[in-house]
């Protein structure tokens, strides 16, 4: 007995509607390239530079070009750590917290003979150490106040001396502590 004719497979598929029978990927390939033809025929892009263009950046992007061969900097010389490095960085952090030095009171102290240690291996403490230079200089600064020192230039010509070497920025900080603004941008401008 023949299959009646409206239950033959190809009868029911062209019942459908023609959307329902195209697979999706498909119909969106149709329309992309339906849309890439009518881009093409219009003279608003021009298409041989603009699919040029679109290689290009597609090779920069996806494919980058070797980079011409740079010459491979040199590396920085290290600093070979000895026990004797070590010990330094330990005084160093000692002296700047108990005497509170300035950067260069505290490279004098860890070179002068009791210490021994040379200007290589006192920078390298000094580099390594946590010390703020104008929280020590406003120490000092209080100290030779208690002392009888009242006067901010006479202050700042102390701690920049050879005997504490604080910066004059270290030495603004410990003033502008102590004094009012006015008094210390006198100072400032009279030092200048």
């Amino acid at each position: 007995m023949p299959i009646p004719l409206s239950q033959h497979a190809h009868f029911t598929q062209a019942l459908k509607p023609w959307y329902t029978r195209v697979r999706p990927w498909k119909f969106f390939l149709i329309v992309v390239a339906l849309i890439w033809f009518m881009v093409a025929q219009s003279e608003v892009i021009n298409m041989p530079e603009f699919t040029h263009n679109a290689a290009q950046i597609w090779q920069e992007q996806v494919r980058p070009q070797k980079k011409k061969t740079e010459k491979p900097k040199p590396k920085p010389k290290k600093t070979v750590i000895t026990p004797q490095y070590a010990e330094a960085v330990d005084k160093a952090q000692n002296y700047a917290d108990s005497m509170h030095l300035s950067e260069e009171a505290l490279r004098d102290e860890l070179t002068v003979k009791d210490s021994h240690y040379s200007q290589d291996i006192a920078q390298y403490a000094i580099e390594r150490i946590h010390a703020d230079y104008p929280e020590n200089a406003l120490f000092q600064a209080r100290g030779l106040e208690d002392q009888g020192v009242k006067d901010p230039a006479m202050l700042m010509k102390r701690l920049t001396s050879a005997e504490f070497k604080f910066t004059p920025a270290d030495c603004e900080y410990a003033l502008r502590n102590l004094f009012p603004d006015d008094i210390v941008n006198s100072v400032l401008s009279r030092e200048h």
